[in-house]
Formats: structure tokens, sequence, C-alpha cells
């Protein structure tokens, strides 16, 4: 979006909420720049840089008030605020209707419940096969066990499994981005940007999920589902965390940055 596209956006939105008419501002500007123009016996003092910043503090009061407006009840600002979000695609909503209801079906004993994963590999081998170095912590983080490598496309996922089972450790690196789909997506209000060194990026918790009989997905912030993602010289990270059993559970948002931390040697 232009800014000039952005100018017209905010002139509508203020003009909405507040109509010029009912603006006043100014005089009282004006007002406080003749107080403050005059000393104590009213004889006029010189006009100072400050005082002819006055005028400039006024407009970006009034911009900074027509942008709360533009985000807050205005589709395009809401639009507009989503667009912010660097690695996370934003959800449009709470919950999102599914092309067809999901029904439990109890499997066969011999049928697989879910697609099996790639296989494990080496480090080594994952990066021969991407294309490019991925990074690796210094340590196993307490808690996991180190399971090795996979790949799946050009994503190179580096796996830990919780001691005794119950959660994982992923973390995985692209020079394509990340492979999106609606359940990956994020209620940007949920979004939190952190710093990771001097890198920024973005941490979540939560996850959308079915409950029993629904015909919608809907956002769960309590899932135990912790994601952080960034980005360093063209490659794309997100570490993601599932499961809380009580060997893991220290691992929170602080956790997660400190091992991003030491992926990037920072």
């Amino acid at each position: 979006m232009d800014n000039k596209k952005i100018q017209a956006i905010l002139q509508e939105a203020l003009e909405e909420e507040i109509p010029s008419s009912d603006i006043h501002l100014w005089p009282a500007v004006k007002s406080l720049v003749a107080g403050r123009q005059t000393n104590q016996q009213g004889v006029p003092k010189m006009n100072t840089p400050f005082m002819r910043r006055v005028p400039r503090i006024a407009v970006v009061v009034l911009a900074i008030v027509a942008l709360f407006i533009l985000v807050l009840t205005t589709p395009q600002g809401q639009s507009f605020a989503q667009s912010l979000l660097r690695f996370f695609s934003p959800a449009e909503d709470t919950l999102f209707p599914l092309s067809d209801p999901q029904i439990a079906i109890e499997p066969e004993n011999d049928s697989p419940t879910a697609d099996a994963p790639s296989p494990l590999l080496s480090v080594a081998e994952a990066e021969a096969q991407a294309g490019f170095d991925a990074a690796e912590l210094s340590f196993v983080p307490k808690g996991f066990e180190y399971l090795g490598a996979r790949l799946y496309g050009n994503i190179v996922s580096i796996e830990y499994q919780a001691i005794g089972l119950g959660g994982n450790l992923i973390i995985t690196q692209s020079r394509e981005g990340y492979n999106e789909a609606e359940w990956d997506s994020v209620p940007a209000e949920f979004v939190v940007a952190v710093k990771i060194g001097a890198l920024d990026g973005e941490f979540v918790q939560g996850s959308f999920v079915v409950f029993p009989n629904a015909t919608e997905a809907t956002w769960n912030p309590d899932m135990a589902l912790w994601r952080l993602r960034w980005e360093k010289d063209g490659v794309y990270y997100e570490i993601t965390k599932f499961g809380d059993v009580q060997a893991i559970e220290y691992l929170d948002q602080a956790g997660l940055v400190a091992l991003a931390e030491d992926l990037m040697g920072q």
C-alpha cells in the first residue's frame, strides 16, 4: 500500500469517527503558544525552537489518534495491522469453517493412523540434499533426547523427543519460507514480537483445533504448542515445541528464545 493510499484511509477514518467540525484543537494550541510567549509581566518573549515545534506536535497527536481509529474500527486498518506480521500468516478470525465436517472413525487395528515421517538422516546428509548449511544447537536441551534430521522437500528438520515421550522439539530451516496452510495461521493479537539477539522474531502459543462434532476450527490459545520464527541471511527458521510433560514444561517463550540465540551463535 503506497503512502497516498494510507493517507487517504487515515483521513477517511478520522473524518468518520471525529468530524473536522468537532475538532477544536488549534485554538487550544494557539492559547498555549500565546501563554508561553509572554513572561510573568506580560512582556512578549522571543520565539524559540520549542514553540515552533508546537504545531508539529499537534499534527503528530492527530496522526496517532487517526491511526488508532483506523486500526481499531476499520477493516482496512485491521488488514493493515495484520500485514505487519513478518513470519506468521494472520488468520482472519479465531475460527474458520471446515470444508468437510470431521467424522470420528475408529481405525482398523492394522491400518495406519498417520502418514509415516521421512526417514531420519544425519544433519550432513540433510544439508547435502537441501543445498545449504543447517544451524545446530550446541547442546541437547534438558528433558530431551536427540533423534536426528529429516528432510521434507528442501526443509531441514532437526528433531528431539521428550525423554519418556509426551513431547517433541523440532527445529526447521529452509530458504523457501514456511509451508503454510490455514491451520498454521494465527490471529494477529496472539503473535508476540521478540528479539533473538539483534534479530526480530515472532512467538506464538496455541493452535486451531476441532472440538467433537464441530463444523469449524477454533483457535485455542492454551494448546500445548509453542512456535518461534525468525529469518537470517535468507534462511527461515522455526522452533516448535509440542507437549507439556513435566520434564520439558520449563521451555516457555524465554526458553525458546534462548535456544534460538544458541542456534544463531549469539
